[in-house]
Parts: structure tokens; sequence; C-alpha cells
């Protein structure tokens, strides 16, 4: 039996990158206890311990408030004869509301979370880097012409017309000057 192989293909359902690893051990330890206890399981029941010991740890054991199990089971409708059925009815409907935000959702985990302001200072710093590689590797007219579209804001036709020259003319400088900027902006990221 490949329990890691199984502990492994069990997690991955989950698609919770934050919590595959101790998925991983969890479904292991679990086989490995199970097998202590039950030399003769197949690859069937390991399989379903592993697969309920990474559940339980997703959905009990990872809650960030203390659920007991056996109200977990009545709640989730996995009771059996010898759960304690003496919860209220408050505790059940409190139990049902935490085991709804489900603890498996990828996006509740590994998510980095920029603030505005950083992002805007990253925005700036970019232009910044921009303007200066623009500054270093075009020649005048490039940069002239450059500068009046992207600074200034004029219109492909109207740089036509200042710059009496087909307005094809325009577009394909102007994609010449974007790539060198482009290039140098990407090159001076990697400079040590």
């Amino acid at each position: 039996m490949k329990i890691l192989t199984m502990s492994k293909k069990s997690s991955a359902k989950y698609k919770n990158t934050s919590h595959y690893e101790d998925l991983v051990s969890e479904g292991v330890m679990a086989a490995y206890e199970e097998l202590e206890a039950n030399p003769q399981a197949g690859p069937a029941r390991i399989y379903q311990v592993i697969n309920w010991a990474q559940w339980k740890f997703l959905n009990i054991d990872s809650l960030p408030v203390s659920v007991p199990e056996n109200l977990v089971r009545i709640v989730k409708g996995m009771g059996s004869e010898d759960v304690d059925t003496n919860y209220t009815k408050e505790s059940l409907e409190w139990a049902k509301v935490l085991l709804s935000q489900g603890q498996f959702i990828v996006e509740h985990h590994d998510t980095d979370h920029t603030s505005d302001q950083e992002e805007e200072l990253s925005k700036e710093d970019l232009l910044e880097k921009i303007w200066e590689s623009a500054r270093e590797c075009l020649t005048k007219e490039e940069y002239d012409l450059f500068r009046t579209r992207f600074e200034l804001g004029f219109t492909q036709e109207d740089l036509s017309k200042s710059f009496k020259v087909d307005q094809s003319v325009v577009s394909r400088r102007l994609s010449v000057a974007s790539d060198k900027v482009r290039k140098r902006v990407v090159n001076k990221k990697w400079e040590l």
C-alpha cells in the first residue's frame, strides 16, 4: 500500500495550498494509526481513514474557534448512536454558521494583500523608471514624439499633423520607441 500517495491524492482535492503539507501529514498519521489498530485494513478503508482525518483537520481542527467533533458530526448530518445530542438549538445554529464558512476555500488562504498606498507607490516608481529609461535610450526626436504622445496625451492623428508626417509613420515610430523603452526598463531591472 502506498500511504503517502493516497494521502497526497486525497489532500489535492481540497485545492488548499496553505494547508497541503499539513493535510498530507494528517492523512499519513491517521493511516498508520489505523494500520496499527487494524493490520488487516484494506486500501479502501485506509483511504477512508485518510480522507476523514484530512476533512476533520480542515473543518474542525483548523477552525478559528473550537467546535467539539461530536457537534460537527451532528451539524453535518454525520451523527451516530453514540454521539451526544444534548446541545441546545442555539448551539446547533451557531455551529452551523461556523461550519458553513468552509476552511478549505482557497480564497481564504495564501493571498497577498497590498494596500492602495503601496500600489500607488509602485505605479509611481514604475512610471519614474519608464521616463528615466526613455530619456536614456531614445534619440531627441523619438523622445519628443514619445513624450508628446504619452505625457501630453496627443492622439496619433494630432502627432501626424504636428510632426508633418503620415499617421502610419507616427504609429511605426511610436512602436519602435516603446519597444526601446520597454527593453531598457527590463534590462535595468536585471542589472546588478
